[in-house]
Order: C-alpha cells, then structure tokens, then sequence
C-alpha cells in the first residue's frame, strides 16, 4: 500500500512539472524571437556568447598614421616619387625651376626658437615636420618624418650675412644629442643647399626678393660660421641659431615675436583657415597678428581610432570579419582604401643627391671644406652635443 502511494505521488509530480514546462515553452513561442545574424568570433562576447555592442578597433602604428595624412594632404600640391634608400618622398608642382625650401616665406621667434612662416598651401607641413633631398634630377624633394619642430634648418652667420639649409634626412632627431655646430661638417651640406640674405634684410616679409644670388653662396660661406643649435626643450624641440637680440639689433626693422600654437585636430585647423570645402585642404600657417597656429597632430592619439576621431581622423576597423581601412578627416573626405593604395605603381627613380658642392671649383671646394672641418675640429654629435635652453642667451630682451 505504501509503494502504491509513492508511486502516485512521483507520477503526479512528473504531471505537475511537465505541465509547467509546457505552458513557460508556449508563452516563449508566442512571443517574435529577434533574429540573430552570424557574427564574426572577434566581436562575440566569450562569457555572454552574444554580439558585443562596441565594435573592435584596430591600431594603427604612428608611422602608418602620418604617412596616410601626409598623402592625402600633400598630393594636392605635387607628386610622390620613391627615392631609393630616401623611400617614398613629395616633390612640390607649380614651383620655379631654381625653387628651394624654406625661401618663400618669413622668419619670427617663438617659444620654440626661430619659427619658419611659410606663404605656401603646403608649408604648415613640410617645414615643420621631415627633412629634404635635393636630387639631381628631381629638384627638392620632402622626406617625411614625425617630430614637430619650428623648423629643421642647419644655421650660418657673419658680420654681413646670414644663411639656413633645410636639414637632409640623415639629420635624425636624437633628444640626447640634439643638432649642432657640426651640422655641416656631418651632414656634408655645401655651399649651393644654403640661401643667405644681408641681415638688414632677414626681418623682411618676404625673403624670396633678399636673397643673395646663389653664386655668391662660396664667399658666404667663407665669412660665416656655423651656428646650428637645435636641442629638447621639455617634451618640444627648441630651434636655436644666432640669438635673438644680436640679430633684431641689426635688421631695418622689427624682427617679429610670435605665439605659436599647436592644433593638432584637423577638422578645426580647417575651420579656422576657413577656406573652401570643394578645394583641396589648405595646410599654411594661420598668422593673426603676434598669434600663428600651426597644424601639429599628436601622432600616438590618431593611431588609436577611437579617440582620432575627435581630431578628425579615423583608423581602421573591423566590419563583416573584413579589415575595412578609412582615412577620414577634414569634414569627412575619405582616402582610397589601402587595397587601391597599394596596387598603385610607384614611380621608382633612382636619385642621385646633390650636396651642393657640385658648382665649386676644386681649389675653392678644397678651402671650404677645410674651413668647415676646422669650424667643429674634434667635435661629434656625441661629443658636443647640442646645447640645453638658455633664457639669457635665447629669450628676447624686449620681450
């Protein structure tokens, strides 16, 4: 009788459980049931197994960063050529045959020394950022690089003259040992790279009208030294040459003192130039009076997607298991994907440079060189490395 009951109850137990069952599994039925797309294993939450809302992001290194921007901005205004071991470099269009860097423009002291302004659409980027090759058949051509400076220049003075030569790729940026007087002498850097101008004239708006002709450039460098001093100065390059005071005491007018600040998105770099969306991206210094904004993106931030897009400019990212690559940035211009990219043929060239020794004649190529050694006799980067700040030496009396 007993085993009888028990039997019962556990039957009308199995009953009751079923029963429940059925009626949870028809109230879920009725309901729509959202249909669930595949969805790549790189976005599937491992401890829910369902879809993450935030889509991954993908770094992109620094240097992939800003040879992406320095594309898109600079192809506007020329060419892109493969220089051999100087890799892919810019050449400018639309510039004289005899043009050179850093010659169609101003310069004016700031925080960070001796501060290029450049009059050209390109010049906010490449006076700024990278170095230059002369080649022999190319003319000058932009190598670029990441560091921000007010300019990259090797320096040379006299009582008379004064003169700068844009600084060659082999110049790299190295904080422990900075650029300095043996400039030359290191970087081979001859008398036809260097553009010098009276230093009564070096306050002049434009220095393209002052400049000495070019055959003049032995005898400058003869009755010049160099005074290259470019150095760290907290986490910014400080551009030093001939001090501030001694040059402002001896040009016609007033040698411009400047605020330079550093925008680093360029959406609003744009917006502030407040040129025209339909042309091509204009990249010059913004000069308002005593204040002068400059392009100066923070490569580490752009790298990561995320957060470039505040700047405007975004990485890569993932879609449908597929890397899709967008470059997008000033008001939401987007540049080829980087499969386009790369079945580009690239134009390769080989380069020969120019040191700029190449017009001299022996005897006098002889003398320069052996002034040039004697200038940094027993100097080496490492040795003589370029010196610290100075506030008496390279801050403004006046000022």
């Amino acid at each position: 009788m007993r085993s009888r009951f028990r039997s019962f109850t556990l039957l009308a137990s199995l009953a009751l459980f079923v029963g429940l069952a059925s009626s949870a599994f028809a109230k879920t039925a009725a309901k729509p049931q959202k249909k669930v797309a595949s969805t790549p294993s790189s976005m599937v939450d491992s401890e829910t197994g369902q879809a993450s809302p935030i889509k991954p992001v993908l770094k992109v290194e620094p240097q992939e960063m800003a040879r992406r921007f320095f594309k898109e901005a600079l192809s506007p205004y020329g060419e892109w050529l493969d220089l051999g071991e100087y890799g892919r470099c810019w050449k400018p269009k639309n510039v004289a045959e005899t043009w050179a860097p850093y010659t169609v423009g101003s310069w004016a002291y700031s925080r960070y020394g001796w501060t290029w302004l450049s009059n050209e659409d390109f010049g906010g980027i490449v006076y700024h950022f990278g170095r230059w090759v002369h080649a022999k058949e190319e003319g000058w051509c932009w190598a670029p690089d990441l560091e921000w400076a007010a300019a990259w220049v090797s320096w040379r003075y006299g009582t008379e003259t004064i003169g700068w030569a844009p600084l060659p790729p082999k110049a790299k940026w190295n904080p422990a040992t900075g650029i300095g007087i043996w400039a030359d002498r290191e970087y081979n850097t001859g008398p036809d790279n260097y553009v010098f101008c009276s230093i009564k004239d070096f306050d002049d708006a434009d220095l393209s009208t002052a400049l000495i002709d070019p055959s003049e450039n032995g005898a400058c460098i003869l009755h010049t030294v160099n005074i290259t001093n470019i150095s760290e100065l907290g986490k910014s390059i400080f551009v030093g040459g001939p001090a501030y005071n001694w040059v402002a005491a001896r040009v016609r007018g007033e040698l411009p003192v400047i605020r330079v600040v550093k925008e680093r998105s360029l959406v609003k770099f744009r917006e502030q130039l407040r040129e025209s969306a339909d042309g091509p991206a204009v990249f010059k210094d913004l000069i308002q009076g005593h204040r002068v904004t400059m392009v100066s993106p923070e490569w580490g931030l752009l790298s990561d997607p995320r957060r470039a897009d505040a700047l405007g400019f975004t990485g890569e990212v993932e879609e449908k298991d597929k890397k899709v690559s967008t470059v997008v940035w000033l008001e939401g211009k987007t540049a080829p994907a980087l499969e386009a990219e790369a079945k580009e043929a690239p134009v390769i060239r080989e380069v020969a440079v120019l040191s700029g020794w190449e017009p001299l004649r022996e005897e006098e190529r002889t003398l320069l060189l052996a002034k040039i050694a004697k200038e940094s006799a027993g100097m080496s980067p490492e040795t003589h490395p370029a010196e610290s700040f100075d506030a008496k030496r390279d801050m403004p009396s006046t000022h």
